[in-house]
């Protein structure tokens, strides 16, 4: 019996010796800086240590043998490494991580420069996985995806067509300019449509940037940029999406994106219907009955390694029916059923895109672009009236640019034609209302990184404009704008950003006002005496990001301040005939404030609050008057609760403080939240979707009727229409 409890003696003595104590010190790779929080594991053993603010991390027990050792960091990129124990190192053994692109190095295409967030002197922010979620609640459009970011505003337009335009802080949807892959989306008489006619299934990322960036692509950007980055073919997928809602709402979708040799494409095919919704009851939709059909091919051919094509073409038809819910439900009906908006549109365009690189650091690039826009709007607002508008935009944008990209410098210089040329169909013995104007533009862009903490985005873009209408024609305008942007990495995860630079738009008939009235009344723009908006404009933005030194925790804030100024403001007036007609107001347009975001990942969870505060206002000679539909105060958040490819639950909530109407009238402060549930089994995803479950509705607080029809057509829309809903469906990935 002794002998036995020596010789157990002796093995445990021998066990527990035969174990080693080891060091590891977690560097960045990049920076060559400490990583505090890293950690290093023998995941078989289940022993580990976390590092220390010197990046180092030590590891004790780990006994004798071949160990496969698991090092990882928020941010960073995991390694593995196969270690023999015991080793004769005496030294911490070094480690280097690469920083995670998922995390902080998303690369944004929107400034040309193809840099990362982190690396960008533009302030920009990105939405990729946002956009998986949005799809579930919205998959028809990409109006419930823009509102994930602080200071956008998604403003619908009409309370019978349904129509939105994106506002960005504060400033109208005209402002805005929306682009896809880089290539404009035209707005003009297709301005309130384009958002409710993008479905977002095949966008991978959704890009920002706020404040003027006329200098980037032009006329149009005095608010900022939002560019939709659809997906390309670097993986086979093929995506089937079904979607009902208990509001009439139904979608079928599919997506397929295959790479074969040197080939590519992707197609996304969308069908969306929506039954006319009436939730008050008062005899009027609040929805519009809508059916939509979207095909979107595009094909990739990249014949070696210095050259590559795109070509995609778009299709899109749309009809829409809002009014007397008798008339649209072919009721019988009486002599008060004659309100009816009818509207029926056709978007066919291409795309075309080729680059040739001259070794690893010259590129140059051609881009092409047609589109063909034709739309049809008929409102009966009376017994005895019934306006019509109807006209065809033909939109071209071509562009040939140079690029060449160093270890500190990157260059974007190129020259630019845009045409946009509008004809009326004419119903009456009215002049048309037709316009055109032809862009000519050159621009150079420059980032210098000058340290690795220091960095300057420097800009110029010269345009020259012709315009026209019925009226008359333009003498021709010539455009200067200066761009500048600077990055200044303070310390590790801590940065600032300071930027500014000018803007412009030409003025035009096709504005968010002019969609509830049919352009009824509206004189053609009177270049003679209407001059075009020109903007100033700058942010300061502070960023900081960090780990706390733990494994499981991610945490950003960041600060930003803005300020814009728009001389030679256009508001829709009447003239001394009793026509309508747009024309330069006042002074000024201010538009200043702050946006704070904050976001915290845990474990599975991600927690987003962001909130604004805006002020943005009319100044005249004599007084300054608040702009319309402007909340000062606005909260935006969701929580995010992640178990990869099992589960996925949103919790998303929305605060808009007061906003003020054209009548003087201020409405009341309103509070959303809504609600998503994926659970993902195999290949096939189901989700439930309860939308605006507090039931926040405009028609709470008072009926959408007003002057001079007893109709909805002249109401302004402050707050959703629709109220409480729930959509269901599947995702299948084949």
């Amino acid at each position: 019996m002794k002998s036995l409890i020596f010789i157990l003696f002796i093995c445990f003595s021998y066990s527990a010796i035969a174990q080693q104590t080891f060091s590891f010190k977690i560097l960045d790779q990049a920076s060559n800086e400490p990583i505090p929080g890293a950690r290093v594991s023998i995941d078989s053993l289940k022993i580990g240590a976390i590092a220390d603010a010197r990046g180092l991390s030590v590891v004790q027990n780990i006994p004798y043998g071949e160990h496969r050792v698991h090092i990882s960091a928020m941010g960073f990129e995991e390694r593995y490494l196969v270690i023999s124990f015991p080793t004769r190192q005496q030294e911490p053994k070094i480690i280097h991580l690469n920083s995670n692109t998922e995390l902080d190095e998303i690369i944004i295409e929107g400034t040309r420069s193809n840099k990362s967030i982190s690396d960008s002197p533009t302030r920009t922010e990105a939405l990729t996985e946002e956009i998986d979620e949005a799809a579930s609640m919205e998959p028809g459009k990409v109006s419930h995806l823009l509102t994930h970011t602080t200071g956008i505003q998604v403003q619908t337009t009409s309370a019978t067509s349904n129509g939105s335009v994106i506002r960005v802080q504060g400033l109208n949807g005209r402002y805005t300019q929306l682009l896809k892959d880089g290539f404009p989306m035209y707005g003009g008489f297709s301005g309130s449509l384009d958002i409710m006619q993008i479905p977002p299934l095949d966008l991978r990322q959704v890009e920002f940037i706020k404040g003027p960036a006329s200098t980037l692509y032009g006329g149009g950007a005095i608010g900022g940029i939002v560019n939709l980055i659809s997906k390309t073919p670097s993986s086979n997928e093929t995506l089937l999406h079904i979607n009902y809602s208990s509001i009439g709402a139904r979608d079928f979708n599919a997506f397929v994106s295959r790479q074969i040799g040197k080939f590519g494409f992707t197609n996304l095919a969308s069908f969306h219907g929506h039954l006319a919704y009436d939730p008050d009851q008062d005899g009027f939709s609040d929805l519009a009955q809508v059916n939509k059909f979207n095909f979107n091919p595009r094909v990739f051919y990249t014949p070696n390694d210095n050259l590559d094509f795109y070509f995609g073409m778009n299709i899109t038809k749309d009809t829409r029916i809002g009014g007397d819910m008798n008339r649209i439900s072919h009721e019988p009906i009486s002599y008060l059923d004659f309100y009816l908006d009818e509207q029926e549109s056709q978007r066919y365009s291409t795309q075309f895109k080729t680059s040739y690189k001259f070794g690893e650091k010259s590129k140059l690039t051609l881009r092409n672009s047609v589109s063909i826009f034709d739309r049809y709007i008929s409102i009966q607002e009376n017994l005895a009236e019934q306006t019509k508008f109807k006209g065809e935009q033909i939109n071209t944008f071509s562009e040939f640019s140079y690029s060449f990209t160093s270890k500190k410098h990157v260059l974007n210089t190129g020259l630019n034609v845009i045409t946009d040329e509008f004809t009326e169909s004419v119903f009456t013995a009215d002049t048309a209302r037709s316009q055109w104007y032809q862009t000519y533009g050159g621009f150079i862009n420059h980032v210098f990184d000058i340290t690795e903490k220091i960095a300057l985005e420097t800009g110029l873009r010269g345009d020259y404009v012709l315009a026209g209408s019925q009226r008359n024609k333009s003498n021709g305008q010539f455009f200067v704008l200066p761009r500048i942007s600077s990055l200044f990495k303070v310390a590790k995860g801590l940065s600032l950003r300071l930027g500014g630079g000018m803007g412009y738009r030409m003025p035009t008939i096709f504005n968010e006002e002019s969609e509830p009235i049919a352009y009824k009344n509206i004189k053609p723009i009177n270049f003679s005496n209407t001059k075009a908006e020109q903007s100033m404009g700058g942010n300061l933005d502070i960023k900081y990001l960090s780990t706390f030194g733990t494994d499981n925790l991610l945490f950003s804030f960041n600060q930003m301040f803005f300020y814009n100024v728009i001389d030679n403001p256009i508001f829709l007036l009447q003239n001394g005939s009793g026509n309508l007609e747009y024309s330069n107001y006042g002074k000024r347009i201010h538009s200043r404030g702050f946006e704070t975001q904050m976001k915290l990942t845990f474990w599975k969870i991600t927690w987003f609050l962001g909130y604004t505060f805006n002020e943005a206002f009319l100044e005249t000679e004599t007084s300054s008057s608040w702009l319309t539909l402007t909340p000062q105060h606005s909260i935006k958040g969701d929580f995010l609760f992640v178990v990869e490819n099992k589960w996925r639950i949103g919790l998303d909530y929305e605060y808009k403080s007061q906003q003020w109407l054209s009548t003087a009238f201020s409405t009341p402060a309103i509070f959303m939240s809504g609600l998503v549930i994926e659970r993902t089994l195999g290949n096939v995803v189901l989700f439930f979707n309860a939308e605006n479950f507090t039931d926040v509705r405009q028609t709470r607080y008072g009926n959408l009727i007003s002057a001079p029809n007893n109709t909805p057509q002249n109401t302004e829309i402050w707050a959703p229409l629709d109220g409480r809903f729930f959509n269901g469906g599947v995702k299948i990935k084949l």
